[in-house]
């Protein structure tokens, strides 16, 4: 009888922690393998059930603008946000910067677009994003506090509030795969800013599915922003993401152990060579500090040459990806003329 017990309170504790938000889990850092996503329709989705063994299910139609998702190590150069020490990033117009650590993931801001308006949020005071470690109705309240510039004309100051909780855990079934071990965290933001001309607010919600086991990115997010101002009206809109290589993704999506690889001349003023011995590396990419897709070469025979004469001088991003854009190397070239 006591062995049936124990065996109870095991096989209890698996699942507990099989539905657990983690740091080593979810929290995005330094090295993680590219990602990508793709807008899908979002009329009729709602985020679904709420509590213990919720069963969420859906069938997205419609996918297009695909992103790929490179997360970097905040670097100098982006002095704005000196605080945060990683970002997540597809290009220069929707980049994240955050502080990632054991626990707790904080989010300070960085650029996106909500309808045709390009919003840029600096904080000084972050938001929290998740409080490691988060199970099943875990909540954190935060009070962000920074700047904002919206359109690249009209700017000023906010404050607010920010509550991320774990509302859900359970299964996602999509077309392809079905995830057992799901939870999914609500984000809810209010921000009130006073304006250069007027006030204005921006208010979003974010219910992300995390599987604990198959990535650290969510595989399914619905989001709803409304931005408004005295001047600039009332922007609203819902987007619905899945990962689209969700049926393949790997354990937490972390990168291949590191490649040898040499990098020369480094610094330089108008090309830099890429040598490794890897037989699977097959292409480098490379990025300014905002996040910009400045480069790409294929790697023929282990070499690269990448011409560097149209770049500004300054630091540069680089990743070396296999065949599945999966992460051999990454690190950083300077450029100087």
């Amino acid at each position: 009888m006591k062995k049936i017990i124990l065996s109870m309170f095991t096989c209890l504790s698996l699942a507990t922690t099989a539905q657990t938000l983690t740091y080593a889990n979810s929290s995005p850092a330094w090295g993680n393998r590219p990602y990508f996503t793709s807008q899908c329709d979002s009329s009729g989705i709602t985020p679904g059930a709420s509590g213990a063994g919720a069963s969420w299910n859906f069938t997205p139609t419609n996918l297009h603008s695909p992103k790929t998702y490179t997360t970097s190590n905040t670097l100098p150069g982006v002095a704005e946000y000196s605080s945060a020490n990683v970002s997540v990033f597809s290009s220069s117009t929707n980049i994240s910067y955050y502080n990632s650590d054991a626990n707790s993931l904080k989010y300070y801001g960085g650029s996106l677009t909500i309808g045709a308006i390009g919003v840029k949020l600096v904080y000084s005071n972050p938001s929290i994003y998740a409080q490691y470690p988060m199970s099943l109705s875990s909540s954190t309240t935060s009070t962000p506090t920074g700047s904002i510039t919206i359109g690249g004309a009209i700017s000023g100051t906010f404050t607010g509030n920010a509550t991320v909780t774990a509302t859900g855990t359970g299964t996602l079934t999509l077309p392809l795969k079905t995830f057992t071990d799901v939870v999914r965290l609500t984000t809810v933001q209010n921000l009130n800013a006073t304006l250069t001309i007027g006030v204005g607010s921006l208010n979003t919600v974010t219910d992300d599915y995390y599987s604990t086991s198959a990535s650290k990115a969510p595989i399914f997010s619905i989001q709803s922003s409304t931005i408004s101002s005295t001047i600039g009206g009332t922007s609203a809109q819902t987007i619905t993401t899945i990962q689209t290589n969700y049926d393949v993704v790997g354990v937490n999506s972390i990168s291949k152990p590191e490649i040898e690889l040499s990098v020369y001349p480094n610094p330089t003023s108008s090309f830099v060579n890429f040598s490794t011995v890897s037989k699977e590396a097959t292409k480098v990419i490379a990025y300014d500090m905002t996040g910009k897709l400045v480069a790409t070469e294929v790697l023929e025979m282990g070499k690269a040459k990448m011409n560097l004469i149209n770049l500004s001088s300054g630091m540069y991003i680089y990743h070396v990806v296999d065949k599945n854009n999966l992460v051999l190397k990454s690190d950083k070239f300077n450029v100087s003329k």
